[in-house]
């Protein structure tokens, strides 16, 4: 934890701050750190292996990227409990099994967003309803298609890149050597 913070802007979703700390070795730095209150990410796949992709508009990536479904921690839920109301919202579907692939940090050279990755399946339909900022359409593509896109550059979302290789550990989907790919 820094010795000192300067909080420098605090917004709906993030603050960044100015943080004065010590390294293992007792440099003294600063350093610009977005505190974030994390997120939980998740592959839908059905009984049918194929995975809710999102085509969604980000201007920070400037115009639309291919990624799965996720969200923001809202204060006091649990990231399951989020994992279940994005996948609704975004997919339209509800999920009633659900495995843990763990956690990751998005950014950790300035952001200490903790995204919780989650495998969803037996999957049923429920009314989809994005947050009014969200401009998204939602997809379902064999899983192989989608692991074509990781490996091609397509995809180019970390989230979704560290979620399929992670689902694809439980699913048993093939690794690099099986799926032939365009030539660059």
């Amino acid at each position: 934890m820094p010795n000192q913070r300067i909080l420098l802007y605090r917004g709906q979703i993030i603050d960044l701050g100015l943080e004065q700390t010590s390294l293992p070795n007792g440099q003294q730095i600063n350093l610009e750190i977005v505190r974030h209150p994390g997120g939980a990410v998740i592959a839908a796949v059905d009984d049918k292996q194929q995975i809710c992709l999102l085509h969604q508009y980000r201007h920070a990536a400037g115009g639309f990227i291919w990624e799965v479904p996720a969200g923001k921690l809202d204060p006091g839920e649990s990231p399951l409990a989020t994992a279940q109301r994005e996948l609704a919202e975004e997919a339209g579907v509800c999920a009633s099994h659900w495995t843990e692939l763990g956690a990751i940090y998005s950014t950790p050279g300035f952001c200490d967003e903790i995204l919780h990755l989650y495998l969803a399946r037996n999957l049923t339909s429920t009314s989809r309803a994005p947050q009014p900022e969200e401009y998204l359409e939602s997809y379902w593509f064999p899983l192989t298609k989608a692991f074509e896109w990781a490996y091609n550059g397509k995809i180019k979302d970390a989230k979704t890149l560290v979620i399929l290789f992670r689902a694809a550990a439980i699913l048993g989907q093939p690794q690099a050597e099986e799926i032939t790919l365009p030539h660059q």
